[in-house]
């Protein structure tokens, strides 16, 4: 029932006098609704105005409500019928809104326009088989680093554990989430390992689920150890990130709210965090802003050093399957996607472009940010769905890092653990 309420609760703000349940979302003969989030309405709504004034031939009517991305399959999936005909989504919940017959597959023409103008990650985000289902339109769902330069210089920016030395020093904190809800933050150790973790899905359904954290490390040379495992170099980094502090310094677990006081408190050195912080950041350290992809660690283990590889993610439009107006639902997506509108959202939200010209501007090119997010693109972990219990085990072994539960003594023992619940 709450999901219920919660679904036509957002379609109740685009469809004012409706019978909620039997009109529901979808509007009338000569609609089509359009979902976005909270903080996009403003411009949504200015981009439907101007594709309707340049498409004075569409013959419908553009109504916009509100959902955010992060909530897309929450909705949809209560009744994919009654649901918006376009709509925004991470693409992390691409594989269950495939599987509650939310999505319309991309034509092909369209398919090649996309590929011929947006980030080749970002498109193959949106690919399930064969088919593409998602207009890219972000591609700044990730994390990175940043820094106080008074506190940490750039060379030290490079090395984790240059960083939060650096931190201490100063009597400043490197804050990164790994206390309680930490798993999308700690796999960044294992995955600069070598490590990965293989899902197979049928529609929503799981099929299997394979890691390889039992394997051995591959270090930023690309060079295999004859020792140490994934599990065991990138485990230990994490004990030695967060043993590393003091009194006054160094690391320290922390959310937003945690980030937001520390900098109000003046002594934020570092932060792995997202562009969500960017603009509270870039206010609170001024001349002193920057930042840079997640610094590498060096392992105590062969003395070798690992990059953190941290998760990417995109954000992408979709055409409802169960649209009455396919070809017209597949153009507006098309355009709240275009190179227009990323450049349009960039302007207005400092949203993080997916299209490659819009990367390429000499405006996106000075956002601190985005830079730092873009340069790690290339060895990032694209994030697509996983299941409940990659967050659940790696959400508990990651706490426990950070109590001491976890230490040298009983790491191969807890690593099998994890392994063995990642793959349930």
């Amino acid at each position: 029932m709450k999901k219920q309420l919660i679904a036509l609760l957002a379609c109740g703000a685009i469809s004012a006098g409706a019978t909620l349940g039997l009109t529901g979302c979808g509007g009338g003969d000569n609609t089509l609704t359009v979902w976005a989030p909270q903080t996009q309405q403003t411009l949504v709504q200015k981009l439907v105005n101007d594709f309707l004034a340049e498409n004075p031939d569409f013959g419908l009517e553009v109504k916009v409500g509100i959902c955010g991305e992060d909530n897309a399959y929450a909705n949809v999936s209560v009744d994919p019928q009654a649901s918006a005909d376009v709509y925004g989504f991470a693409n992390d919940q691409l594989m269950n809104l495939k599987g509650c017959g939310g999505l319309s597959m991309i034509p092909d023409g369209m398919v090649e326009k996309i590929k011929a103008t947006d980030d080749p990650l970002a498109v193959e985000a949106g690919k399930i088989g064969d088919n593409y289902y998602g207009y890219p339109y972000a591609a700044d769902n990730g994390y990175f680093m940043y820094y106080d330069s008074s506190v940490v210089t750039a060379e030290q920016a490079k090395n984790i554990k240059d960083v939060i030395d650096a931190c201490k020093r100063s009597h400043k904190y490197f804050i990164m989430q790994l206390q309680t809800d930490g798993a999308w933050y700690f796999g960044s150790f294992f995955y600069g390992a070598g490590g990965k973790y293989e899902t197979e899905w049928d529609d929503a359904e799981l099929v299997s689920a394979k890691c390889n954290f039992n394997e051995m490390a591959v270090d930023i040379n690309g060079v295999a150890s004859d020792t140490y495992t994934i599990g065991q170099v990138g485990a230990t980094a994490g004990i030695d990130v967060t043993q590393n502090k003091s009194a006054a310094g160094g690391f320290l677990h922390g959310n937003d709210t945690v980030i937001d006081q520390r900098l109000k408190a003046g002594d934020l050195g570092a932060v792995i965090t997202g562009t969500w912080n960017a603009a509270i950041i870039e206010e609170a350290l001024g001349e002193n802003y920057a930042a840079a992809p997640c610094p590498n660690y060096t392992s105590r283990l062969d003395g070798r050093t690992y990059r953190m590889a941290p998760f990417i993610g995109y954000k992408m439009y979709a055409v409802n399957s169960y649209t009455k107006h396919n070809k017209e639902a597949h153009l507006l997506a098309q355009y709240l996607a275009s190179e227009t509108a990323q450049d349009q959202r960039f302007d207005a939200l400092k949203i993080g472009p997916s299209n490659l010209k819009v990367q390429n501007s000499e405006k996106v090119k000075a956002n601190v940010a985005l830079q730092a997010l873009f340069a790690q693109k290339d060895y990032a972990v694209v994030q697509g769905p996983l299941p409940d219990n990659y967050w659940s085990e790696l959400k508990t072994f990651a706490g426990d890092i950070c109590n001491g539960t976890i230490n040298d003594g009983n790491l191969n023992d807890k690593l099998s653990q994890l392994i063995a619940g990642l793959e349930a």
